[in-house]
């Protein structure tokens, strides 16, 4: 068959452009030569460019061995490559012959993968060891969380108010329903911030005075029973505010003293089950409105009362049940049992 290209022909000069270092040498010789003879005899007769010339051509030397140092190492990274291709090219011969000693082998020797699986199987079978199996059961209990994680997501939210709706709804989220509740009926509010134990009360302002005509106090956590001393505690922060009314929200019920102690103070106990029936007396819109602020996201999942993020799920051990925890513990020492939010935050701990 007939090549499409003649191969051209190496010359000296080629050869001389394919070395770097030779041509630094010779640009290197050159340019010493130039200032040794060349730049004196430029101007001979005049002494200012001749004093000039003669101090650049006595560091003539100095300039040719920075062209000479070049040269070194570009002639050293020449040479490395050079091997570097020879051993290439001496692996490739090695390769080639091997294969063909390959195909010439029968076919029915068996493949290097049968060979292996072989080899495998009839290797004796290693004790990973206490250590390593402890990271595959953490490993495997960390997988497990996830598609929990993932099976709460995915879990349908509620399309309509009840009670079951109300007490599933964690302490912070709750608070903001109630806040958006008097906001839904027109009644202009505003949220104190977090204080240490994680307290955020709701004020209320229903005239023009610029000062608060009731504060609202919200405790959820399920079906729980609030008892007589966070009542007592929201009749203590009504004298110290001058606030001569109070509403006591939660998503559970009330002890018999409880109700004694806030008949005598102007304090209204709403609850769960009255809350419910005041939030399906509004209008359909507000209630679809609350229902989304109650249900967006991750509403279940208690939130630190110091920080205000999220908690995260701890496994309990066996003679331990599970408990929540802050993300930050413990640098933060919020931690509490599943189940005892509840009484934690209505102060019955």
């Amino acid at each position: 068959m007939a090549q499409g290209h003649r191969k051209r022909s190496v010359t000296l000069l080629d050869e001389m452009l394919a070395a770097p270092w030779l041509l630094i040498f010779v640009v290197g010789i050159a340019v010493f030569i130039g200032l040794v003879w060349g730049l004196p005899n430029l101007a001979p007769d005049n002494i200012i460019l001749n004093s000039i010339a003669q101090g650049v051509a006595a560091v003539a030397w100095v300039v040719f061995g920075i062209f000479f140092l070049f040269c070194a190492a570009f002639y050293a990274l020449a040479a490395s490559t050079k091997s570097t291709r020879s051993a290439a090219s001496h692996g490739d011969t090695n390769g080639g012959s091997a294969a063909r000693r390959r195909r010439s082998e029968p076919a029915a020797a068996a493949s290097p993968a049968l060979q292996a699986e072989a080899v495998l199987a009839e290797a004796p079978a290693v004790d990973p060891g206490p250590a390593v199996v402890m990271v595959e059961r953490e490993a495997a209990e960390a997988t497990h969380d996830i598609w929990r994680g993932q099976d709460a997501e995915i879990e349908a939210k509620p399309t309509a108010w009840s009670i079951d709706v109300i007490r599933a709804v964690e302490w912070k989220r709750f608070e903001d329903l109630c806040q958006k509740f008097y906001e839904s009926s027109g009644i202009r509010s505003e949220t104190t911030a977090l204080g240490p134990e994680g307290g955020m009360d709701i004020l209320l302002y229903q005239d023009d005075s610029g000062r608060p005509t009731a504060i609202v106090h919200c405790a959820a956590g399920g079906d729980c029973l609030v008892g007589v001393r966070p009542v007592r505690e929201l009749l203590g922060v009504m004298t110290h505010e001058k606030i001569g009314r109070a509403f006591f929200v939660t998503s559970g019920h009330f002890a018999d003293a409880a109700k004694v102690v806030a008949t005598g103070n102007r304090i209204t106990l709403i609850s769960g089950d009255m809350l419910l029936m005041m939030i399906k007396r509004l209008p359909e819109a507000a209630r679809t409105s609350l229902l989304e602020v109650a249900t967006e996201g991750d509403y279940k999942t208690p939130t630190c009362p110091a920080c205000g993020i999220k908690m995260k799920r701890l496994s309990g051990k066996p003679v331990s049940p599970d408990s929540w925890a802050c993300h930050n513990y413990p640098r933060c020492q919020q931690k509490f049992g599943i189940g005892q939010e509840a009484s934690r935050r209505v102060g019955n701990h």
